[in-house]
């Protein structure tokens, strides 16, 4: 009896944690060239950042409101959850902090990148992977 028991408690696990795995999902790979990213400041001409948009019709209502939207900084084959933050250092020992993140909305993503500085430097081209799950 206390195998059967035993038996049901696993089988019970089993069958709860299938239902929780997501029903659907999509891996949308974009890329950024170095010309497309577009300069932006705030009113006074401070606090600069890069951006890029995409159209992306696969965030749907649905998807926005009930799903999850995951962003990748991906270079040289790895893989970096966005938001992406590295420090550097040059050899005049100035130093400063890059952060790439996203968000997004129904239909579109933004992906960010910015400077601690705030120096103009566009980025190099770059590649993200985004998944969505819903």
């Amino acid at each position: 009896m206390k195998k059967i028991y035993l038996f049901i408690a696993i089988a019970f696990v089993f069958v709860s944690c299938q239902s929780n795995a997501p029903q659907n999902m999509k891996v949308i790979n974009l890329s950024v060239n170095s010309a497309d990213w577009i300069e932006k400041t705030d009113n006074a001409g401070l606090n600069r950042y890069y951006s890029a948009h995409f159209t992306m019709p696969e965030i749907t209502s649905f998807v926005y409101s009930s799903g999850s939207v995951e962003g990748y900084f991906v270079d040289n084959g790895v893989q970096e959850s966005l938001p992406y933050v590295r420090h550097f250092q040059n050899a005049s020992n100035a130093l400063w902090t890059r952060t790439v993140d996203f968000d997004y909305s129904v239909g579109g993503i933004n992906v960010y990148v910015t400077n601690s500085d705030f120096v103009a430097d566009p980025p190099l081209a770059m590649n993200f992977r985004i998944v969505l799950i819903w």
